[in-house]
């Protein structure tokens, strides 16, 4: 069969993208970097040769599934992990991990956990002020003010953490880890236990929060939803090598392998003895089509709907055409249509 919706294999791919989004303008303020980064564990190279920077009120996702090296690289960017090749630059300094240090880590970084790790038989108000204990009570009641209010949880500061809803301890979470103005925010999937519209109103006020403090966030997650949403910057993370940097838009739109475009979705994949079938001129070998855009025209490819599921906002479809099978998202649903693809991106 030519087309495919979903790709199932995971080759490897044949570019190393550690470096493409590696900005060259000296003007720009990178507060913390990982560079050639390369860690091995019980004999697997988890992570090879990693470049990444983080800029000051940016929010860079670190995106790819379990296993692909993700939370590794988070420890070692926070001095917690050892790396055994490369270095990781805090405002420009290389900084030591655990070998080096007796107290691994560093104030300036860090970290907030998927599982909220927050003191229980605590209210909200004690849980913040326990990372704030070895400053003045003069500005701990000033800091906890303004936390209570940066992440609208000032009505919940005199409750019991063990009241509290999984949105609510992940804003008490984050907000701790915030305590101490901090430089640089890594978060480690911390959203995967909350509902989607918990998830989108923390993941937008995550972003805020990056531009109001001017904090750097490092955002691990295998959602792409997340990175659409929240990010300046993506990296997807596969088999332990950095195959794709950019924007988001500009990754989704020309994710330039399979690996990565299957992370965002169903896709069309056409090869290239059937471009001139549907449209398509590129020199590639196969490209890929987002249903979204196989779009319904008055005059274009004939085509019958096999199957539809209503999903809230539009339909998607299976249609055939040509004796090949696409999936398709529109507004209505169609037993005939005439059908046109009008975008695709080169694999």
């Amino acid at each position: 069969m030519i087309l495919e919706e979903r790709f199932t294999g995971y080759p490897t791919p044949d570019k190393d993208f550690s470096l493409i989004f590696a900005s060259n303008d000296s003007s720009v303020k990178h507060i913390l970097a990982a560079k050639n980064i390369s860690k091995t564990f019980e004999g697997r190279n988890i992570l090879q040769n990693i470049s990444l920077r983080l800029k000051k009120g940016d929010v860079h996702v670190l995106l790819g599934p379990s296993g692909s090296g993700k939370t590794s690289l988070l420890r070692i960017m926070a001095g917690l992990l050892d790396p055994d090749e490369g270095s990781v630059l805090l405002d420009g300094e290389v900084i030591e991990g655990p070998n080096d240090r007796l107290v691994p880590g560093y104030e300036e970084i860090s970290i907030a956990h998927q599982d909220f790790r927050l003191k229980h038989k605590m209210t909200v108000w004690e849980n913040i002020r326990y990372e704030l204990l070895a400053y003045t009570k003069d500005y701990q009641t000033e800091r906890l003010e303004t936390l209570l209010k940066l992440f609208r949880i000032e009505h919940l500061k005199d409750k019991d953490i063990s009241l509290l809803s999984g949105g609510e301890k992940q804003r008490v979470a984050i907000s701790r880890a915030m305590a101490h103005e901090p430089d640089v925010l890594l978060m480690d999937e911390p959203f995967s236990n909350l509902d989607l519209g918990t998830k989108s109103s923390l993941l937008s006020e995550i972003r805020n929060i990056a531009q109001a403090t001017q904090t750097a966030i490092l955002l691990v997650t295998h959602d792409t939803r997340d990175a659409l949403e929240v990010g300046d910057i993506v990296s997807v993370l596969h088999e332990g090598k950095i195959i794709r940097q950019g924007a988001p838009k500009e990754v989704y739109n020309n994710p330039q392998s399979e690996v990565v475009a299957n992370l965002f979705g169903p896709f069309n994949l056409v090869k290239k003895k059937e471009f001139k079938k549907f449209g398509i001129v590129s020199k590639a070998e196969k490209v890929g089509i987002w249903p979204e855009n196989v779009t319904p025209v008055k005059d274009g490819i004939k085509a019958k709907r096999v199957s539809s599921t209503f999903m809230g906002h539009y339909w998607k479809q299976e249609i055939s055409m040509s004796k090949h099978t696409f999936t398709m998202y529109s507004n209505s649903e169609s037993d005939q249509l005439n059908v046109q693809v009008v975008d695709y991106f080169d694999l």
